[in-house]
């Protein structure tokens, strides 16, 4: 079955304010290159409409439009939410600013197997999810809203009150990928083993 075709925004998540990393981990140089121009390269292959959400006067320099977050910023729903607010399609690719070794196939997977859902997540085997290289729809708007206005930011907690279809991590063999692409860098110790490991 053919997957969805229609035109498509993505966004590159720009780390909040990476508490535990004690500084900007968007910025951080992995391999000569900073972390976030990873992300740039993988959603730039699917498609032309590319923007950051975060601080326009910190990653200007980078020459893509950068969103800042349109409410108080409150993790990464926060994020997705401005994404969803200013994005003129119907679905939008996001993708977290520390996960190097992402790949454009995983994002057509996702793409293929939406269908009429509001969001396509991935499930691993864990039985956790990784939201954060995922596609939402506009449709799930509502259900954010009311969330932020509750005081719930998780997005686990968005996921439960939307129709989503979860990618099961099996699925990923087939395209020649592992649960290595959502490997993340949350604190310096985190990116010195990606270091060693690459």
């Amino acid at each position: 079955m053919p997957g969805f075709s229609g035109p498509i925004s993505a966004f590159v998540l720009s780390g909040g304010k990476s508490s535990r990393m004690k500084q900007d981990k968007a910025l951080l140089r992995f391999r000569d290159r900073y972390l976030i121009e990873y992300p740039i390269d993988v959603l730039q292959q699917l498609t032309t409409d590319v923007r950051i959400i975060g601080d326009p006067l910190r990653y200007g320099f980078l020459k893509l439009p950068v969103v800042a977050d349109q409410v108080e910023s409150n993790g990464p729903l926060s994020g997705i939410y401005t994404g969803l607010n200013v994005s003129d399609s119907r679905y939008s690719l996001f993708l977290a600013c520390d996960m190097p070794f992402m790949q454009p196939e995983f994002f057509r997977l996702l793409l293929e197997r939406i269908g009429e859902a509001d969001a396509a997540v991935i499930r691993l085997k864990d039985g956790k999810v990784e939201p954060l290289a995922a596609i939402y729809s506009k449709t799930g708007l509502p259900a954010i809203e009311g969330n932020m206005v509750s005081g719930y930011f998780k997005i686990t907690d968005f996921l439960d009150q939307i129709r989503v279809t979860y990618l099961e991590e099996d699925g990923l063999s087939g395209i020649g990928l592992s649960d290595r692409i959502f490997a993340n860098v949350n604190t310096p110790k985190d990116l010195l083993l990606l270091e060693s490991t690459s």
